[in-house]
């Protein structure tokens, strides 16, 4: 588009009548006119249609956005004076919406994945030493989640994302009066591409399986982790999401888009044993 639009770049027209240009100098019929006007409509409107909303599974688009051509009539001085039919690659710097897309993935705001709490917490006030807690999520930070809408020349311009790994941040302080080993580490949970085989219910996500009783300290396996001692235990939660840019219907791949949860903090004590024998 360049090479229309340049400030020095010069189009011209022979006038059909008499008329004037666009700063009122007139002209006859048959005169060669030059000007530094070049005028662009859109001769074929890109469609301004919405795709999928946050629950939704699949992206039917057009095509990659390094496909999309926009056509514009190209005329001199007027609309009145047609010079040519032009296509503009959706990667023109004028038009490309990349930038925008850039701006969204900026200000990007998702669900924040709250700590899913295990019910031994409800009956004991925290986690306990040796018994396995089964690390998850509240459901409803695990969908499809969409970015606010733009408008920006023409294009409708928003991101799309889906979450595609889970892993939490695990931070152990033992009690300094009961020591025990201190545990700071990434406990993985979903991985990448394995969404599929995971479930959830209302409460949370995964579901929480039936746990063994009691487990070495550490990572027992996915989602799972068993304190060593008596202390403090803070976890995170953090989803590696896909995201896609979506323009007028057309996509492009972003790079992925990690969202970290809120900090949760959960006591872990002991089990005292209790002679029942009478």
């Amino acid at each position: 588009m360049k090479s229309f639009g340049g400030s020095r770049s010069v189009c011209e027209f022979t006038a059909a009548v008499d008329g004037t240009t666009s700063d009122h100098q007139p002209y006859s019929a048959g005169q060669v006119v030059s000007s530094t006007r070049w005028v662009f409509s859109e001769d074929v409107q890109i469609p301004s249609f919405e795709g999928p909303g946050p629950t939704g599974k699949v992206i039917v688009g057009t095509g990659p956005l390094g496909a999309a051509k926009r056509l514009f009539a190209v005329s001199c001085d007027t609309s009145a004076h047609f010079v040519q039919l032009l296509w503009i690659s959706a990667y023109d710097p004028f038009f490309d919406p990349r930038p925008t897309g850039r701006d969204l993935v900026n200000n990007l705001q998702l669900v924040p994945p709250a700590i899913y709490q295990n019910p031994v917490v409800d009956v004991w006030g925290g986690l306990i030493t040796r018994y396995p807690s089964w690390l998850a999520i509240a459901p409803d930070s695990w969908r499809p989640q969409r970015s606010p809408v733009m408008y920006v020349r023409g294009w409708t311009v928003y991101l799309y994302t889906q979450p595609r790994a889970l892993s939490f941040d695990v931070d152990f302080v033992p009690n300094p009066e009961k020591p025990s080993p201190e545990f700071s580490g990434v406990v993985q949970c979903v991985a990448d591409g394995a969404a599929d085989t995971f479930t959830a219910d209302a409460n949370s996500f995964p579901v929480m399986p039936l746990l063994a009783e009691q487990a070495e300290p550490g990572v027992n396996g996915a989602c799972t982790w068993t304190p060593p001692g008596p202390g403090n235990v803070t976890i995170r939660a953090r989803i590696t999401n896909t995201v896609t840019l979506w323009v007028s219907g057309y996509t492009e791949a972003m790079p992925d888009y990690t969202w970290v949860g809120p900090a949760t903090t959960f006591r872990v004590g002991e089990l005292s044993a209790v002679n029942t024998n009478k």
